[in-house]
């Protein structure tokens, strides 16, 4: 399994590692769903891409406020690359987030998704502790909060078979690390033992 480094272990880095994992794909217009900050426009920009940044989000500073799981406001192949970070893991119904994710591309979909089985999540387990603030059960209502927890190899094969249905061929993937994971040996270990080790499964997918 491939295996793309983030150079820092922020918000900014995760994005410079995404792009560096595809360098020939930012080009055209570029949807960035559940956008955030919209920094991988910045990113974009940085590393040289002159893409036309478009993001969409629940909440400003999106440059469209709109909801995925109410499908997206636009039209089929809309965009060249539609992007979703850690984004599926939230919706209730991620079949169809999927499909509207493939369904608004024309080239590219860049997805990553959480393994929850990942050692330091097990760990966590292990002690009694609380995953993140995604999980658990919280005494007021949560703003958000993620809905599904699944492994590396589940999450690979979700997207394998999600993407052929909606007319799509994985072009790359690999497993997405911080600097810390790639220490020594590491980058090798997480590549051969992506299920324990890797945090998040990365995936280009190509339309037919």
């Amino acid at each position: 399994m491939k295996v793309f480094l983030c150079p820092t272990s922020d918000e900014m880095g995760k994005f410079v590692g995404v792009v560096r994992a595809f360098p020939q794909i930012w080009h055209g217009k570029v949807l960035d769903v559940g956008c955030r900050s919209g920094n991988l426009a910045r990113v974009l920009a940085e590393m040289g891409s002159n893409a036309h940044y478009v993001g969409l989000d629940l909440y400003p500073p999106a440059t469209i406020v709109g909801n995925l799981e109410a499908g997206l406001p636009f039209q089929d192949k809309a965009f060249d690359v539609v992007v979703a970070l850690d984004v599926l893991e939230h919706t209730n119904d991620i079949y169809k987030a999927f499909n509207e994710l493939c369904r608004c591309a024309q080239r590219f979909v860049v997805v990553t998704l959480p393994n929850m089985y990942e050692m330091k999540s097990r760990l966590k387990f292990l002690i009694g502790k609380r995953l993140s603030g995604k999980y658990g059960l919280p005494l007021e209502p949560p703003a958000d909060r993620h809905r599904w927890i699944f492994t590396f190899e589940e999450a690979r094969a979700f997207v394998h078979f999600r993407a052929k249905q909606c007319g799509f061929r994985i072009a790359v993937e690999g497993c997405l690390i911080g600097p810390r994971r790639a220490v020594g040996l590491g980058r090798i270990l997480v590549g051969r033992l992506p299920n324990l080790l890797c945090p998040t499964y990365l995936a280009c997918l190509e339309r037919l």
